[in-house]
C-alpha cells in the first residue's frame, strides 16, 4: 500500500527519472503526467513540485523556494532522528514550526527518504 499518495508516487518515479539523465523538472513533469492527467491542476501543482526539486537538485536557486526550504527542513529532521517514524503532519508542523496544512510536500519527503532515495 502506498502511504505517500500520488504524490509520493511522482516523486519516486521522477527520481528514477532522473537516473536516465533527465534533470529535475524534466524527470518531474514527464513522471506527473504518468500519474495525474496532463494539464490537471494535479498534475501542475506546485508545493510538491518545488519540495521535490528542491530536494534533488544541486542548484541553489532551486533550494530557495519556500516549499523546497519546507521540504529540505523535513529532511533535515528524518537526518536527526533517522529512526523514528513521523506522521506527515508531525513532520510538516516540525519543519513549518506552526500547524499550517502541508500540501504534500511532506509526501514527497517521506516518499523519498523511506525508499531511501535522500539521506
Amino acid at each position: 500500500m502506498n502511504t505517500h499518495g500520488k504524490y509520493g508516487e511522482v516523486a519516486v518515479k521522477a527520481f528514477e527519472y532522473m537516473r536516465s539523465e533527465l534533470e529535475a523538472s524534466s524527470a518531474w513533469e514527464r513522471a506527473s503526467c504518468e500519474v495525474f492527467e496532463k494539464g490537471s491542476s494535479s498534475q501542475t501543482k506546485g508545493c510538491p513540485r518545488n519540495a521535490f526539486i528542491g530536494l534533488v537538485s544541486d542548484n541553489p536557486d532551486a533550494q530557495k523556494s519556500k516549499n523546497a526550504i519546507y521540504a529540505l527542513d523535513a529532511l533535515e529532521i528524518l537526518r536527526s532522528n533517522p529512526t523514528r517514524n513521523y506522521s506527515k503532519k508531525e513532520l510538516w508542523e516540525l519543519a513549518v514550526g506552526q500547524p499550517k496544512k502541508h500540501n504534500s510536500q511532506m509526501d514527497v519527503v517521506l516518499a523519498l527518504w523511506d525508499n531511501k532515495l535522500v539521506n
